[in-house]
């Protein structure tokens, strides 16, 4: 990995993201962008015809660029993966009002195509990559570390040398709201409050995240400066139930990724947690955690009450919160302030980020339907 670009509602950048996940306070969870300003990637037309989620996807892609040092990839050997949940959900949901209000001759003659555009375009970031493999796979929660694993092996007949997985996820509309609220997995609150013993719920928010991986054959000959290494992942579905997750899926991803990486459970120091704050979840994530690592106790941190849940997002902004842990040496607290659920017998990072000395960490995440990813990322060699 040599590149990491982020957009949220701390900001957009890393840097951003990093000033809100090592905050001394705890205050609200961060929800949806309010000000996201995209005319730095788009001119006002095309920012007018294009819905959020693909702005993100283009702002971040231009920051994760820049922060690889700006690479020339050769377009044939790159490929550009992008994971979403609900796509260009807030032109659909919009363009249903004006259905329903004006009839079908009213209805924009853009909208086929805003709702299957890719961020590879013209101006984008991404246009270096216009004639790049691409796909678009369309998982819950793991979007980031599954096109991160599945990106650089999508063509086995040409490798890619650079892989740019972008998941992002646009506004939640209305209509997904109020889904989510009958489901009853929204805290009531303004805070989501991981491994807490008061957690009701998550905050959702959107954003994108983008993470450029190399070969390291093409990292090593570009001289590219190398923020972490991903050595192992895995991938199940134990199709439990769709919304309440069994953990036996996650432990059983967790055990294949390390195991991919070679390494024994006792060789990872630190687990980035999925954590969104419910109370089924945490508590099955946290008993998997535990069947994984026993007495061995690597430290833990969920960062879903800095970041909100970005949903089809989260799984690169956890991925990006452990490449930042490495550059800065700490480990970013879950909360300031945290009563853990005592059902919850983890090393739980709280009161303030920590100190570490960086090593193997597994990060992991889990998704609707029974859906599971991890990865296992190691820290660059001096």
């Amino acid at each position: 990995m040599t590149g990491v670009g982020t957009v949220s509602a701390a900001g957009v950048g890393h840097e951003q993201l990093w000033t809100s996940l090592v905050a001394r306070d705890d205050g609200a969870t961060p929800g949806p962008m309010t000000d996201f300003d995209p005319s730095p990637w788009y001119r006002p037309n095309e920012a007018r015809r294009t819905d959020p989620y693909l702005q993100y996807a283009v702002a971040a892609a231009a920051l994760a660029l820049d922060d690889a040092g700006a690479p020339a990839v050769p377009p044939d050997r790159t490929g550009v993966v992008m994971g979403n949940v609900y796509g260009a959900a807030v032109s659909l949901e919009a363009q249903r009002d004006v259905l329903a209000a004006r009839g079908p001759k009213a209805v924009s003659p853009l909208l086929a195509a805003q709702a299957s555009r890719t961020p590879a375009r013209r101006r984008s970031a991404c246009a270096s990559a216009s004639a790049a493999r691409r796909a678009s796979p369309v998982p819950a929660a793991p979007a980031g570390p599954s096109p991160s694993v599945t990106g650089p092996r999508s063509s086995p007949a040409a490798p890619a040398t650079s892989c740019w997985p972008v998941p992002p996820s646009g506004p939640i509309t209305p209509v997904l709201r109020a889904s989510y609220e009958v489901l009853r997995v929204l805290t009531r609150g303004d805070r989501a409050r991981p491994f807490d013993r008061r957690r009701d719920g998550f905050v959702i928010a959107d954003g994108a995240c983008v993470l450029v991986l190399e070969s390291a054959a093409h990292a090593t000959a570009r001289g590219a400066d190398v923020l972490a290494w991903i050595v192992g992942w895995a991938q199940t579905n134990d199709a439990h139930h769709i919304s309440n997750p069994s953990g036996e899926g996650l432990e059983r991803c967790m055990r294949t990724a390390i195991d991919h990486a070679g390494l024994h459970p006792e060789e990872i120091v630190h687990v980035n947690a999925h954590a969104t704050g419910t109370g089924a979840g945490d508590q099955q994530e946290a008993g998997a955690i535990g069947r994984v690592f026993g007495a061995h106790r690597p430290s833990v941190t969920a960062v879903k009450g800095r970041t909100g849940h970005a949903m089809s997002a989260a799984g690169a902004f956890e991925a990006a919160s452990v490449v930042l842990s490495f550059r800065h040496r700490l480990l970013p607290p879950t909360a300031t302030d945290l009563e853990l659920d005592p059902a919850i017998d983890l090393d739980v990072v709280h009161r303030a980020p920590r100190p570490w000395s960086p090593g193997p960490v597994l990060s992991g995440s889990v998704g609707l339907g029974g859906q599971n990813a991890c990865l296992v990322l190691v820290p660059p060699t001096d």
